[in-house]
Order: C-alpha cells, then structure tokens, then sequence
C-alpha cells in the first residue's frame, strides 16, 4: 500500500510522458520553447518542480506505510531521486551557458539560468534539511512538572521586520498596492477579486503582445517564487 501513491503518480505523469514524445518526434515549430533562454530556464526549473511533486508523494506513502510522514521517502529508487534533483538542477545550469554561448545568446540574460540552478540547488538541501525540524515540532513533548513561568513574546526577528517594512512599501503602491492590501486584510471575497484582476491582465496583455508577455510574467515570477520557498523553509 504504501508504494500506491507513486503509482498514481506515475499514472498522472502519463499524460505528459506523450505529450513529450510525440512533441520531440513530430517535426514543426516549437512556439515558447524556440527562444533559447525560455528552453534553458524550463530546463532548469524542472528539477524544482519534479522535487514538489516526488515530496508530496513521499508524505502520502510514509503516511500510508506508518512510518513518520515528515521524514525521507521509505522506497530506495525516490530516495535516490531526491537526492540527486539539486545537483541535477545546478549541472543544468551549468551546462545551459554553452548552451546559449553556441545559440548566440549573449547578453545580460544569459547567467540567468545558471544563477537559477543554484537558487534551486540551496532550495532544495534547505528543504530536506527542514525535514528535521518539521520532525522534532511535530513530536509531543512531555511537560515538565515544575513549568517555569510563561515568557514574554519573542521580539520579532530582523527577517520578520524586513518582511514587514517590504509589505509596507507594496502596499504604499497607488492602486496595485491598494488590491493587494485589500486581498490580505479585507474579505475573503477580496482575494477572488485580486485573483480575478490579475487573470484579466494577463490575458489582456498575452492578447495585445503574445508569446512575449508570456514568457515576462513567467520569468518575473521566478524571484517570487524563490523567495516564498527561502521564507517556507527557512528554520
């Protein structure tokens, strides 16, 4: 039972397993994938993505099989995979600056790739790491019988307070800034309306310009995406 989830998961990786077999088989343009540096930072992302998806299906399968839920994958093979995803996502960062030297790309993009496998090489290790303190928050921890006395909150700390001035500066922004404040303290309807708005500009803008647009708000996305999974993981 506890290796059932791997096989669902393999199942709704079908999909795109032939997806990608017939894309790489079948002649034709490759519209998005035919810029060399999108090619590069999809590639490089992927170990990223594939470490979301195999951690999720680690915690399913150590929680079917009793095992701890928090900690490393039980079957040897994801184990293994795990471990190599962050060396697999800095060697492709490596190997995409010859990539892009022999495509022509060079310009002030072209580390950009690189800097994003290592991003992801320190993202994935802090991650596993933070299997441990998961571990020892979720364990019961037996009371002492003479309990000291309740302390005063903790001051927060500098990254908190960083965090905070941060939020501070969006949402002194003139209308965007206003929506997102909206979204974080206001209604929950507030949230659906944010979402709401910024789907409509997308699209508008994917419409207007096309594929470039696209591939901007992709690349935009990439620092905040990062930054969530520092502060998510950060101990």
């Amino acid at each position: 039972m506890r290796y059932l989830p791997y096989a669902v998961g393999g199942f709704m990786l079908l999909p795109f397993a032939i997806w990608l077999a017939f894309w790489s088989l079948f002649p034709g343009p490759k519209h998005g994938l035919d810029v060399p540096l999108v090619s590069a930072m999809l590639a490089t992302s992927m170990p990223l993505v594939l470490w979301f998806f195999v951690a999720n299906l680690g915690f399913l399968a150590n929680s079917i099989g009793g095992g701890d839920q928090y900690d490393r994958p039980d079957f040897r093979p994801v184990r293994g995979l795990v471990a190599l995803l962050p060396w697999a996502a800095l060697a492709l960062g490596v190997l995409s600056q010859p990539f892009l030297f022999l495509q022509g790309e060079v310009n002030a993009l072209m580390p950009l790739p690189l800097l994003t496998g290592a991003a992801i090489f320190f993202a994935i290790r802090r991650g596993e790491q933070a299997r441990t303190a998961d571990r020892a928050l979720c364990k019961p921890q037996s009371q002492p019988q003479d309990a000291p006395a309740e302390e005063a909150p903790a001051r927060p700390s500098a990254l908190a307070r960083l965090g905070g001035f941060c939020l501070k500066l969006v949402y002194a922004v003139p209308l965007v800034g206003w929506l997102i404040e909206d979204a974080v303290k206001g209604r929950e309807s507030a949230k659906l309306f944010l979402a709401l708005n910024v789907f409509i500009l997308a699209a508008a803008a994917v419409a207007v310009f096309g594929y470039p647009a696209l591939i901007v708000m992709a690349l935009a996305l990439v620092p905040i995406v990062f930054a969530g999974i520092f502060w998510t993981t950060w101990a």
